[in-house]
């Protein structure tokens, strides 16, 4: 596997070099907001800048529960395009700002003059940070809000008014409560949107954000063929994912799929199930948000800080001796993504342990 380059890390790794270039982005950023937040503007809203993949943007609901009970104003969330059918469940559609994926660029590291008329538009006060990379200090760095909340790398700290580094806390939720909680109290959400759709179907979605934290595709259509001799079994995946000669094996073995388009078709096959068996992945956590019954296979990542809350969820993991501690979010190797040769932590788990450990929780849980 080819190893990610980070070179933000790279930068900072001289301590001598770290310095000069705190020093010089301090005063550069402040410098630009100092001036922009000086320039006349009728300003009115509240802006939440959230971008983030599936799960993730989850995550951030107890965060921005917080945000709106604090401030009794017109609040924005700016997201990317497939987060807003994610945001939908807890704001009104009318305050979610999407950006188009044609406004990222270089990895998608850094948004360009668009975005920021976008976020220019809704002439915000206070601007509220909780994506916390480069990506959204390209789109705040010259901002006319008088106030911008909210966590990222040092080397940006020169854009915030009150600037938090990363926290992990006890579970990825953390992450973003941790960057407001210095300003705005904590109230968790404790919500689920119950589907009043009464099914049996049993889900497989066999995709994750990233490769490492797969499951092989084959295994889960081997998993899929077992649990089909009694149960209403269907694996679900984005249409883009799947070849044409894996569409073929699956008809030719009989076992139901959905292709769906867009993260709405997404939501609405999740509604329509019981249980949703799936990676360490925003469908596991989009089916918990819709109090679905989940049951996750993890590998690089520590469930102790991904596992949505709650009685209804299930998980099997395949501990090494590289596998994250307790106090780690992910592995060594960055949850895969930085080195890692061969993920044995999903290789090794094999068709038939999981089968096992699912028909048991069946049986817990009488599906």
């Amino acid at each position: 596997m080819k190893k990610q380059i980070k070179y933000y890390d790279l930068l900072i790794k001289n301590k001598f070099i770290q310095k000069i270039l705190f020093v010089c982005f301090d005063i550069i950023l402040f410098s630009i907001r100092f001036f922009a937040s000086k320039i006349p503007l009728k300003k009115k809203s509240v802006c939440v800048i959230s971008i983030h993949k599936l799960g993730d943007s989850v995550f951030t609901f107890d965060a921005i529960n917080s945000i709106k009970k604090f401030y009794d104003e017109e609040i924005f969330i700016i997201c990317n395009v497939d987060s807003v059918p994610i945001y939908e469940f807890i704001h009104n559609k009318k305050f979610i700002k999407q950006i188009p994926k044609n406004y990222f660029h270089f990895g998608d590291r850094y948004l360009d003059r668009k975005a920021r008329k976008i976020l220019s538009s809704l002439k915000p006060k206070i601007i509220i940070d909780l994506t916390g990379v480069m990506t959204s200090a390209s789109l705040i760095f010259n901002s006319r809000a008088q106030n911008i909340i909210g966590f990222n790398r040092r080397i940006f700290k020169g854009i915030y008014n009150n600037f938090s580094e990363f926290q992990l806390g006890k579970h990825s939720r953390e992450i973003y409560t941790n960057a407001i909680k210095k300003n705005i109290p904590i109230s968790e959400f404790k919500e689920t949107i119950e589907s009043p759709i009464n099914s049996d179907r049993i889900l497989i979605a066999p995709f994750a954000g990233w490769t490492s934290k797969e499951w092989s595709l084959i295994k889960f259509i081997e998993l899929a063929k077992l649990l089909s001799k009694n149960l209403n079994v269907c694996i679900i995946f984005d249409n883009r994912k799947i070849s044409k000669e894996i569409l073929y094996y699956l008809q030719e073995e009989k076992i139901n799929f959905i292709k769906t388009e867009s993260i709405a078709d997404l939501i609405n096959e999740i509604k329509n199930c019981k249980l949703l068996i799936g990676n360490d992945s925003g469908p596991v956590q989009i089916a918990a948000l819709l109090g679905k019954y989940t049951f996750s296979i993890y590998g690089p990542t520590n469930p102790d800080f991904h596992l949505p809350r709650g009685k209804k969820h299930f998980f099997i993991q395949k501990k090494l001796p590289c596998s994250p501690n307790k106090d780690e979010r992910m592995c060594f190797t960055d949850g895969g993504k930085n080195g890692c040769p061969s993920f044995e932590c999903m290789n090794q788990l094999d068709v038939e342990k999981v089968h096992k450990k699912v028909l048991k929780i069946f049986n817990e849980i009488n599906l």
